[in-house]
């Protein structure tokens, strides 16, 4: 788990059109200066993305650059497209892809469709990944599940298909929805968390039962007892001090009397200004073990 990966937004282009997409195609694509700039500045780890970068004629150029200047960690993400195509992955890994990001909206072709505004392209997404396992291995395919209220009611069973069908993955990242972009017009999409609450619990049991690992993003920790060690805020709380970007997130009244307000940025304040703060419970429980375990979940 790396902090917060420099983004390089290599293309504004995207073949799909996401109701929840929290670019919305307000983002311009970043200047071959300036992505040349990221690169030569940061050497541990970038995230090439878009719009949808496969559709950028100069990928491989870019992540070739990335790695000859020394990049270690080179992460694409991506909705999937092209992916299916072996020796493509094949290409981008001899470039110097290290780990690719893909985004799994849904566990049905019904939904999935609804979701991104497209047809037919579910089987596509599923055999994407499977032959990125393939090719790639499963310790350098991680997935994105972005919560709605869309999904928000097949939690469990969101859960349950991607346990059963991608066993091998490094790690799903379960992220709350931003209100941004297509989002700002459309905020029916952001879900209660009270509401949704007893099936996120029961999909992350689904994921521990499976083996699969999992991490969170967005949901307060009050919110998710049990599994506060699986919060990337907690881990960088934790362990990362001094070196984070919190400042979409606020904590509330009921977190001055929290045992884990230290460990717990709160809400995201678009989802504050929404909903208020009414949700929050003040925690008992010690923040030392929970931080301890961050440290090793996904080891």
């Amino acid at each position: 788990m790396k902090n917060n990966e420099p983004i390089i937004c290599i293309t504004d282009a995207c073949n799909q059109k996401c109701l929840f997409c929290s670019r919305g195609g307000y983002d311009p694509a970043d200047s071959p200066g300036r992505i040349k700039r990221l690169i030569n500045t940061f050497r541990d780890s970038i995230c090439v993305e878009g719009g949808e970068p496969v559709l950028a004629k100069d990928l491989l150029k870019w992540v070739a650059y990335a790695k000859e200047r020394g990049t270690k960690d080179i992460i694409l993400v991506t909705n999937g497209s092209n992916l299916d195509d072996t020796e493509f992955v094949r290409a981008l890994l001899d470039a110097g892809v290290t780990m690719f990001n893909v985004q799994i909206p849904a566990h049905t072709p019904k939904l999935f469709d609804l979701l991104t505004r497209t047809k037919n392209n579910f089987k596509k997404r599923i055999a994407a990944v499977r032959n990125l396992i393939a090719v790639a291995g499963g310790g350098k395919v991680r997935l994105t599940f972005v919560v709605n209220s869309l999904t928000g009611r097949f939690l469990p069973q969101y859960a349950g298909f991607i346990a059963a069908a991608f066993p091998d993955i490094l790690y799903i990242e379960i992220n709350m929805l931003k209100v941004l972009g297509h989002v700002e017009k459309r905020t029916w999409l952001v879900p209660r968390l009270t509401a949704i609450k007893p099936g996120l619990l029961k999909a992350f049991k689904i994921f521990d039962d499976g083996g699969v690992k999992f991490l969170t993003d967005g949901f307060p920790l009050c919110l998710t007892p049990g599994y506060e060690h699986r919060s990337i805020d907690t881990f960088k709380l934790g362990h990362l001090k001094g070196t984070l970007y919190l400042g979409e997130k606020a904590q509330g009244a009921a977190c001055s009397k929290c045992s884990l307000q230290a460990i717990c940025p709160g809400l995201r304040q678009d989802y504050i200004k929404l909903y208020g703060t009414a949700e929050l419970k003040a925690s008992k429980k010690a923040p030392g073990p929970i931080i301890k375990k961050a440290a090793n979940q996904l080891r």
